[in-house]
């Protein structure tokens, strides 16, 4: 078992007359678990009564100032002179932690004392739906684009001091300055890893919201790299797709191969190597000797991704919008629905959220059982027939009922593969 650091976390929130959300922000911070931190609050001059707002929590907030500043990353800055820890992550106002646990799962990885950057997970909440948001497990991508959000990271004091935001660069990238000092970073050698949690909510603004700025940010900051000729391909598919997702053609051709193809025709073919054939072409991930049964139905399947040696048998459902990780060896029976897609009952606006589910090597899932948003099934553990699973399993766990519950502990000793051989299944 990882060993979790005792590291002095410093935390930075920057505001500007957002009375509406500064209290979230802060509270959030004030439930996480993670006991050694500091809280820095910079305020640029509010007049809106967010000031007062903070300073009811002045108790629990290690400095703050109001003053004028020269924009939101002068204020960054201007946080980051003041931390004494040895992490600094930047939780701005609006902007809030996804649960009290958020920079403790952060800190829980491997080899943290060889990392530099931790990045992790997060949800975007755009127009009151809630999508999770991924990171890319590859450092190496940061060569082209940004793989996470800034927000949902932590990097430690003595880099981020060294490397703090270019305001001279403003005019030319505008709100792409973390980007680039993410890319800076990146590209002086240190260490970025990949944290198996989620970190920061967010609602969707400023240039994320425009995918062709983000793109012609991302070639302005990356072309003095040796690669120029590859990303300037990146950002003409980039344009090109924004043209195209536009017009009336692209919509029916989206919903032809995505709802049609996919659902209507595939599931139908008898031939398991031409039905994944198709499958790949699209952009599903599909192991070697994995196999799909006739008569299932994949949504969003791009979002889907099938381990080794994996079967999954005929009439089942995967609602891949939210992520679905399918490990090595796994056997998912007949009419299973594993649903990554849900709504949050006690909003106004019933909005729509989405969470991943991850199926880890030799799970095995009975007939008709219902996985729900957001669970993981560890490796080895068995979902009895017409289960209906709400919350984690544990490994070699097997579990029944409906809320499912544990029944017993399953053998250790698994060596199997799942394999089917009929060309015609």
């Amino acid at each position: 078992m990882t060993k979790i650091s005792n590291d002095k976390i410093s935390v930075i929130t920057v505001v500007f007359n957002d009375a509406a959300n500064i209290g979230k922000t802060i509270e959030s911070y004030i439930a996480q678990t993670w006991e050694n931190k500091e809280y820095i609050v910079i305020d640029g001059g509010s007049t809106d009564g967010t000031v007062e707002i903070i300073r009811k929590y002045l108790d629990r907030i290690d400095y703050f100032c109001s003053e004028k500043d020269n924009g939101i990353y002068d204020a960054m800055n201007k946080g980051i002179s003041h931390c004494t820890g040895d992490w600094i992550n930047i939780l701005n106002s609006g902007d809030v932690y996804v649960n009290s646990n958020s920079l403790k799962e952060a800190m829980n990885i491997k080899e943290l004392s060889h990392t530099d950057v931790i990045y992790g997970n997060s949800i975007e909440v755009r127009n009151g739906d809630k999508m999770c948001i991924e990171a890319n497990p590859n450092p190496n991508l940061l060569e082209y684009s940004p793989i996470y959000r800034h927000g949902s990271s932590l990097m430690r004091a003595k880099v981020q001091k060294k490397f703090t935001f270019d305001l001279s660069k403003r005019k030319t990238l505008g709100y792409a300055l973390d980007w680039e000092m993410i890319y800076r970073v990146y590209k002086a050698g240190y260490k970025f890893r990949k944290a198996e949690c989620f970190i920061e909510q967010y609602e969707l603004d400023g240039v994320s919201n425009h995918p062709f700025k983000s793109a012609w940010y991302n070639y302005k900051i990356t072309s003095t790299s040796t690669q120029q000729i590859k990303k300037a391909l990146l950002l003409l598919k980039t344009a090109t797709k924004l043209v195209l997702v536009k017009t009336l053609f692209y919509k029916y051709l989206v919903a032809f191969i995505f709802e049609y193809l996919v659902n209507d025709i595939l599931p139908h073919i008898p031939f398991w190597n031409i039905r994944k054939w198709v499958l790949k072409q699209i952009g599903v991930k599909i192991g070697r000797k994995a196999f799909i049964m006739k008569r299932c139905y994949l949504m969003a399947p791009r979002k889907i991704n099938i381990g080794e040696y994996t079967d999954i048998n005929r009439g089942c459902f995967l609602d891949g919008r939210g992520g679905i990780s399918i490990g090595n060896n796994v056997s998912i029976s007949h009419e299973v629905k594993i649903i990554t897609g849900s709504h949050d009952i006690d909003s106004n606006n019933f909005y729509s959220q989405y969470f991943p589910i991850t199926i880890k090597d030799y799970a095995w899932l009975g007939v008709g059982c219902t996985i729900l948003q957001g669970v993981t099934i560890g490796t080895g553990a068995v979902v009895c027939a017409g289960a209906v699973v709400t919350h984690d399993v544990a490994d070699y766990e097997v579990v029944g009922g409906v809320p499912a519950k544990h029944i017993r502990n399953r053998t250790k000793d698994l060596d199997y593969h799942c394999i089917w051989d009929s060309p015609f299944t």
